[in-house]
């Protein structure tokens, strides 16, 4: 069957209707249309600096460390670096090569870090007799500054750990802390303890934890 033909000017029309219809595709693939195509949102002319690079944040904590007034209570000057700065400390701390000062100064700043794991971090410091007394030491008055009387059921046992220094750093962890469990421990401790030092430090201890 022959179709009709089309009326005067129907190309014309339908030309021109097809360009038209190309003209809006484009101009929707160019700059949307709704939301669905709707160009990202700008970001935000004020974001939170980055942290600083590894090298830089390591000279910042060697640098707080050899200041008198780094370590807890002084979290604000530790907050600031971010918890990178946790192992940062690690570092330092279990380096054999850095000076004993900077390790022991490097646990006991632990306690400042906003870490979540620095807290677990301390204890297994604590626990482990394979790490070096000073740093043990320093992990119990740590712990104590971090999560305060928490702390007391990890210090307990150690009032009869075999280094004086663990010892006698528990026992002024201790009477910082307080409360009649402390006290009563201490009291059971004292006429056992040989080493002169550590019994100084207890009775000290006693008289901090006495309400």
């Amino acid at each position: 069957m022959t179709m009709p033909p089309a009326p005067p000017g129907a190309c014309r029309t339908g030309t021109a209707s097809v360009k038209r219809g190309a003209v809006a595709l484009a101009a929707v693939l160019l700059f949307g249309h709704g939301p669905l195509l709707q160009a990202a949102p700008a970001e935000p002319s004020s974001q939170a600096p980055s942290a600083p690079p590894p090298q830089a944040l390591r000279a910042e904590v060697v640098s707080l460390l050899e200041r008198p007034d780094a370590f807890p209570p002084y979290e604000a000057r530790w907050k600031p670096l971010g918890p990178a700065a946790l192992g940062v400390l690690e570092e330092l701390a279990s380096n054999p090569k850095a000076p004993p000062p900077q390790r022991t100064h490097a646990v006991t700043s632990m306690a400042a870090v906003d870490h979540p794991q620095a807290t677990d971090h301390l204890r297994s410091l604590l626990q482990d007799t394979q790490t070096e007394p000073p740093l043990r030491a320093s992990a119990a008055t740590a712990l104590s500054l971090r999560v305060g009387s928490e702390a007391i059921p990890a210090l307990l046992p150690l009032l009869q750990d075999r280094d004086g220094h663990v010892r006698k750093a528990v026992a002024r962890a201790l009477g910082r802390l307080g409360g009649p469990q402390v006290q009563q421990a201490l009291e059971e401790r004292l006429p056992e303890e040989q080493d002169p030092l550590v019994r100084e430090a207890l009775q000290q201890a006693l008289t901090f934890s006495v309400p």
